[in-house]
Formats: structure tokens, C-alpha cells, sequence
């Protein structure tokens, strides 16, 4: 009777890790899947991340440099501007209103001085 004993107990417990082992295996194998597919997705996020903030970085750069060529741009038209035309220009504004009287005499005389 002990032989049949320790075959139906061992019968048991090998039913009982099968059983077991059959179904932690794919639980696992799910978390294994799980995490792989975690880290995939958490590695496409960051290089989005990164390509994104590398495309505002650019943007910004660009929008400076196109600010600087303007500033560039206008600085020498202003300095070659003939006497005639600062003088119109200061013209305009004293009559817009947007220079006193003597803001006005002094620029003109700056002006002339420079000639």
C-alpha cells in the first residue's frame, strides 16, 4: 500500500506544479510582454519628446536670425538716408504731432550739423 500511496501523492503533486505552472507561465509571460511593450512605448515617447523640442529649438533659431537680418537690414537704410529725406521724415512727424516745437528745432539742427 505504500508504493500505491507514494504513487498517487506523487501524482498529486506533480498534477498540482503542472497545474500551477501552467497557469503563472503565461501570467508571466503577459508581464514580460507587458513590460517590453512599456519600455517600446516609453522609448518612442522620449524620441518624440526630443524630435519635438529639437523642432521648437530650430523654429526659435530661426525666427532670431531672421529678427537679426531685419534689424540688419534696416540699420544701414536709416544711416543712408539723405539730408533731404530725414529732414522730410522730421517734417512729417512735427506735423503729426508726435515732436514738440523744440524737439524739432534740435533735431534739425543735429541733422544739418551732420552734413
Amino acid at each position: 500500500m505504500s508504493i500505491k500511496y507514494r504513487f498517487m501523492s506523487s501524482s498529486a503533486a506533480a498534477l498540482l506544479v503542472t497545474a500551477a505552472l501552467t497557469t503563472s507561465v503565461p501570467t508571466q509571460a503577459g508581464d514580460a510582454g507587458a513590460f517590453v511593450g512599456g519600455m517600446l512605448t516609453s522609448k518612442v515617447l522620449g524620441n518624440m519628446h526630443q524630435r519635438t523640442e529639437a523642432e521648437q529649438q530650430q523654429a526659435y533659431y530661426a525666427q532670431q536670425s531672421a529678427q537679426q537680418q531685419q534689424v540688419q537690414q534696416a540699420a544701414p537704410a536709416s544711416s543712408t538716408q539723405s539730408t533731404e529725406q530725414k529732414l522730410k521724415e522730421l517734417d512729417k512727424l512735427a506735423a503729426g504731432g508726435y515732436i514738440t516745437p523744440e524737439e524739432y528745432k534740435a533735431k534739425k539742427q543735429s541733422i544739418i550739423d551732420a552734413m
